[in-house]
């Protein structure tokens, strides 16, 4: 889908939330996927598609990679929208602890951006914690979620899951929105592996679902028998 496209939806994501009148929790990679969402957000708001609201990035990884990008920004496509999305007014860059904990005293409409991805790890587990169980909240989901980890748990429907040794009721809003992935797709992957040249040696398929696997393995066949 194009960005136009993408922010379209995501615009409605976030339409969805703000009727909700929570939280919207976004568990997001801290390179790169982090910086897109924050782009399109404030897109979407100083264009007055959805309403201006708290932007908060919590992941000092994410801050301080926000800090990379922008000072590389005029080498970035549209790499003016960045620079005016890390200094809009209504986002905010946490680093300690106590301000992450802050955090989780804001009421009414409010975004957090946090790691990691597939909810793993990290400080979103936190605000998920905080938010799961309560019916304002919501959770996007924007990137593949492997099987096995919380955020595949969640995207899959659980209605009750552990979060640091705790049983939480999911009853927030869980939402996927997967379009900010910045991994090569099958196809990509063929191209380049066909871009290399007749292989010598063996290719070794080493991460991914069995299904995703086995789909690129009868992709490739052709092009490894030639």
């Amino acid at each position: 889908v194009s960005n136009e496209q993408r922010r379209k939806m995501l615009a409605r994501e976030v339409q969805g939330a703000i009727k909700r009148n929570g939280a919207l929790i976004i568990p997001s990679f801290a390179v790169e996927r982090t910086q897109e969402l924050l782009v399109d957000l404030v897109k979407l708001m100083d264009e007055k598609i959805v309403p201006q609201a708290p932007i908060f990035i919590d992941s000092p990884l994410a801050t301080r990679a926000s800090a990379v990008f922008g000072a590389h920004a005029h080498l970035l496509q549209d790499g003016e929208a960045l620079v005016r999305a890390l200094s809009a007014h209504h986002v905010r860059f946490t680093e300690s602890v106590e301000q992450s904990k802050a955090i989780g005293r804001f009421s009414g409409f409010h975004i957090v951006i946090s790691a990691s991805g597939m909810c793993e790890a990290g400080r979103i587990r936190h605000h998920l914690k905080n938010w799961l169980w309560r019916d304002e909240g919501t959770v996007l989901l924007v990137g593949f979620q492997a099987q096995g980890t919380l955020g595949r748990i969640l995207q899959d429907g659980a209605r009750r899951v552990r979060i640091q040794g705790e049983d939480i009721q999911v009853r927030a809003h869980i939402a996927s929105l997967d379009l900010y992935s910045g991994h090569a797709d099958g196809s990509e992957l063929a191209d380049w592996v066909k871009a290399r040249g007749a292989l010598t040696g063996n290719l070794f398929f080493v991460h991914g679902e069995e299904g995703s696997i086995e789909g690129l393995r009868a992709r490739l066949a052709p092009t490894l028998s030639d």
